[in-house]
């Protein structure tokens, strides 16, 4: 089965497209022309070019295809802009359901996050697919929402959706804010939320299961394990040697940090680790989730947190995200185990 994959060198992405092949799928990788494939190195796929906001582009993309892998989006904290990161979430995802539709694709899966299925204020509740959040003030949040509410208007089509959350693992390459928080208290930030730790290869899977397995219109939680703070902390300081703060800011001290961020970001061009949004979307509120129906009905599996981190602390001194004094204390943590796995590249 030819299937396309949009976003094709993001993390998840690129993630998604070895699952379809080791599936048996061929996928044939979507991404912008002048895009960084090192995500993509060593994989023998078919790579086709353009944009999701190019609905043309995309339209040739699809041709010949019958599954739909819709991975990509801007995933980032912050924009000067912020339509520049819901618009291609939004307009992206509607270009790539009309493709879909008049292309005959078979089925879409799209990947959308479960931060459209809400945060929880009370970490002993979960939050399963029958949970939705109807709006939020960070754009990313946003954007994902309205884009989730489209692929499930689309009743024509044969959509299905996954929603991941706290997605780390080797091959980000551009350090996604998942990856960037994970930087951020190895060198002394604090951790306050209950959060899932997911790897982005069993995500990846999940969407592939999905694909095969999945039944139409219906929603699928894809995280491993729930952390409390303490268990985090606990977790960074055997795997990493550090154990970060578990303190919860007030959100006045928040709020000032965010808006420190957000300037810097502005000036340089980059993105924000936290922003007064996501302040006011998500403190005092938990990304727990139950997971239990793409368990259940996927088959999906998902490796424990300690696995989790572990490779994610090695993935990010390989490619030297850490500061030097971080990435020693991480070396000595692990040992021989820091070790780089013998495909990943630079």
């Amino acid at each position: 089965m030819r299937a396309l994959v949009t976003g094709a060198n993001g993390h998840i992405g690129c993630h998604v497209v070895r699952a379809a092949l080791d599936s048996g799928m061929s996928p044939v990788a979507f991404i912008r022309e002048k895009a960084d494939r090192r995500g993509l190195a060593g994989l023998d796929v078919e790579v086709r070019t353009g944009d999701i906001l190019d609905a043309g582009s995309v339209t040739r993309a699809m041709a010949g295809t019958e599954l739909v892998f819709h991975v990509a989006a801007a995933h980032r904290n912050f924009a000067v802009n912020p339509d520049d990161i819901v618009r291609p979430a939004v307009e992206g995802t509607k270009n790539v359901l009309e493709a879909a539709r008049a292309a005959g694709v078979r089925r879409v899966v799209y990947a959308s996050t479960a931060a459209t299925v809400g945060l929880t204020a009370d970490p002993a509740r979960a939050l399963t697919e029958d949970d939705f959040v109807e709006t939020a003030e960070a754009p990313y949040m946003r954007g994902k929402i309205e884009a989730e509410k489209a692929a499930r208007a689309a009743a024509d089509l044969d959509v299905v959706i996954v929603n991941p959350s706290g997605v780390f693992g080797p091959r980000d390459y551009r350090i996604t804010p998942a990856s960037r928080a994970i930087v951020g208290a190895l060198q002394g930030d604090p951790v306050f939320l209950h959060l899932c730790v997911t790897d982005v290869r069993d995500v990846a899977s999940a969407h592939v299961l999905a694909a095969t397995k999945g039944q139409k219109g219906r929603r699928y939680i894809a995280t491993g394990d729930a952390l409390a703070p303490k268990e985090t902390a606990a977790l960074f300081a055997k795997l990493g040697g550090v154990k970060p703060p578990t303190f919860t800011p007030p959100r006045f001290l928040a709020n000032f940090l965010a808006g420190r961020m957000e300037k810097k970001a502005a000036l340089e061009g980059g993105d924000a680790g936290l922003t007064r949004a996501m302040v006011k979307d998500a403190l005092g509120r938990h990304l727990v989730y139950d997971s239990s129906r793409a368990r259940t009905e996927l088959g999906a599996t998902f490796r424990p947190a300690e696995q989790v981190l572990k490779d994610t602390f090695r993935w990010l001194v390989f490619i030297g995200a850490l500061s030097p004094k971080a990435a020693a204390k991480v070396n000595r943590a692990l040992g021989a185990a820091a070790a780089p796995d013998p495909d990943w590249t630079k």
